[in-house]
């Protein structure tokens, strides 16, 4: 059994998993927003207490007692975490930590406390016989004492903390079956961010957060049309796309003008990332894009990011291999939760 919390800043989703024999299968399957009144929510504003509360209305409504749970999986979100893939020399393990902290305070932003860091073995590096390849995984201990205090104040005992972009990897990886050539990209189009995820079987792990996603989509609907944020929710998931199209008068005829939209933005930072992952690994070449989040649903984003890069998209299903008898409107919101929840079963 394994009961997995992926804490965001518009919903805070819940899943419990359980496996029988080869299979796995559903216990539980829950979201909640943390604001109940939309044309309230800030993101700027939201308080640890009002996910922590969330938090407790989502196991109470579930029936789930906080305090008989054992196995709780949690993720920092990508912004809180830097994750990439090193190449250093193979040395013993006491010699190998000093030289992963030296190398993780490059790329974290320091807070004033000490940087935590996490590694996994990838295994040896093909071009450089007396290196090795590492996942490493780097935050802050006030970013992990942040989270923890969230899981505490909801009556969790905290467990073991994941990254969002590791557990979109364990996901994939379990759930379709990846080519031993060129790379696979997610893009999680979470309220807050986007995570982008270059990874493959036999490719250079790269990930990257995008400060556009459903927020600053809504934000950009709020503003052209003077409509209230529940309304601007609501023609985001009802409409998708269509609501940027508008239709300029010019002599008799309606002209449809292209505009640029905060869709286009999002568009040239992911094309943009692309293009420096490709500079660094310039052997490199993707097979598959998979949209996952909250906005994955958006009705026409898939097509509107596959003909603006050209590239083939489909929707990552998290259930793809797992069962569950209940249907769901939109089952990419729960990609981050089921692939923590996965890491709790092997």
């Amino acid at each position: 059994m394994s009961i997995a919390l992926d804490i965001g800043k518009f919903s805070i989703k819940l899943v419990e998993l359980e496996k029988v024999n080869e299979s796995i299968k559903v216990i539980n399957l829950k979201t909640i927003n943390i604001i109940e009144d939309l044309d309230t929510y800030d993101l700027d504003k939201l308080s640890k207490s009002q996910i922590s509360a969330s938090i407790q209305d989502l196991t109470n409504n579930l029936n789930i007692k906080i305090k008989k749970v054992k196995n709780l999986i949690t993720s920092l979100p990508g912004s809180d975490v830097d994750t990439r893939q090193v190449s250093i020399l193979d040395m013993p393990d006491n010699e190998l930590l000093q030289a992963l902290e030296l190398e993780a305070k490059k790329h974290v932003p320091l807070d004033g406390t000490e940087a935590i860091i996490d590694y996994h073995h990838i295994g040896k590096d093909v071009h450089e016989l007396d290196k090795i390849n590492l996942l490493l995984t780097t935050t802050t201990k006030n970013k992990i004492k942040d989270h923890a205090d969230i899981l505490k104040n909801a009556g969790f005992k905290p467990g073991i903390f994941d990254s969002d972009p590791i557990a979109l990897c364990n996901l994939l990886q379990f759930s379709y079956e990846l080519p031993e050539t060129g790379a696979n990209v997610i893009l999680d189009i979470g309220h807050s961010s986007t995570t982008l995820v270059v990874f493959g079987n036999n490719i250079t792990y790269f990930s990257r957060e995008i400060e556009i996603a459903g927020n600053q989509i809504s934000q950009s609907l709020i503003r052209n049309n003077k409509i209230t944020y529940s309304e601007a929710e609501n023609k985001k998931h009802e409409k998708g796309i269509a609501i940027f199209e508008k239709a300029n008068v010019e002599s008799e005829q309606a002209i449809s003008v292209e505009q640029r939209t905060v869709l286009n933005d999002l568009v040239d930072e992911v094309r943009k990332t692309l293009r420096f992952y490709m500079k660094n690994n310039s052997q490199a070449f993707f097979n598959q894009f998979y949209l996952s989040g909250g906005c994955s649903k958006m009705i026409g984003l898939d097509s509107f990011i596959a003909e603006a890069l050209n590239v083939k998209v489909d929707i990552l299903n998290p259930l793809n291999k797992i069962d569950y008898d209940k249907t769901i409107d939109n089952p990419g919101e729960f990609s981050v939760v089921i692939g923590l929840a996965l890491r709790g079963l092997f």
